[in-house]
């Protein structure tokens, strides 16, 4: 037979974290945005002195989702570094980065089949024209409107934001595509996986009716009603 001796050798550990073209902000309060870090007290136990491909990645959408949420349209990660010494001992991570410039609103505007009043769906759009652009305001608006119409039968709703920059004012306006697709109702509730429960203790804490519209919100309300038994280790709907 052959044997294979293998040496592992000591683990590498990040020595240093370099972010180049940072400006608006201090290098030191980017590296606190990620989660790997140079050794310190608690990276014996969080292993985050350890350079891991996935974690780079992670950090890096980190710091793209800080600089978009400021009002930085046009940030760009332009190069990654990551080098280690002859000696496999020590990592040493560059990251270059053009910041770009802070963009204002300067108009929002609803467009599509809305099937719900405007003014109803205007309520829910968190973006504010003359405020700085924050990235997880137009998440979160194309999320409350679709959650909305899906309260309305609207399970398939689909609603898209179009932005229109204007680089020279440093501006950008959003469109917000509303396309409901079809209303659909539930003709049918079942359940599975209950092997000790009745259907009947399950039924009772549904809020969708079977022969009404498809109601999102209700559904929701019906799963946490559901974990709330606390008979199950998991509730899944689909």
């Amino acid at each position: 037979g052959i044997n294979f001796k293998v040496d592992e050798g000591g683990v590498a550990k990040i020595r240093q974290i370099r972010i180049v073209g940072a400006r608006a902000f201090e290098e030191e309060d980017l590296l606190d945005e990620m989660q790997l870090t140079t050794p310190g007290w608690l990276t014996w136990y969080t292993k985050n002195d350890q350079y891991s491909r996935q974690k780079l990645s992670a950090d890096l959408e980190t710091l793209r989702s800080f600089y978009l949420n400021q009002g930085y349209l046009d940030f760009n990660i332009d190069s990654t570094q990551v080098s280690i010494t002859p000696d496999k001992k020590d990592i040493y991570i560059t990251l270059s980065i053009t910041e770009g410039e802070k963009y204002t609103v300067s108009d929002v505007k609803l467009a599509g089949n809305m099937v719900l009043p405007e003014a109803e769906l205007q309520k829910l759009v968190k973006l504010k024209a003359g405020e700085t652009f924050v990235r997880d305001d137009v998440t979160a608006t194309t999320k409350a409107i679709s959650d909305r119409l899906g309260n309305e039968g609207y399970a398939f709703a689909n609603v898209n934001a179009a932005p229109e920059v204007d680089k020279v004012k440093r501006e950008v306006a959003f469109t917000f595509f509303v396309d409901p697709g079809r209303r659909v109702y539930v003709r049918k509730i079942s359940f599975a996986g209950n092997a000790r429960t009745r259907d009947e203790v399950l039924r009772r804490e549904i809020r969708q009716m079977e022969g009404a519209w498809y109601d999102g919100a209700a559904i929701n309300r019906s799963k946490v009603r559901l974990d709330r038994l606390g008979y199950f280790e998991d509730v899944a709907i689909e």
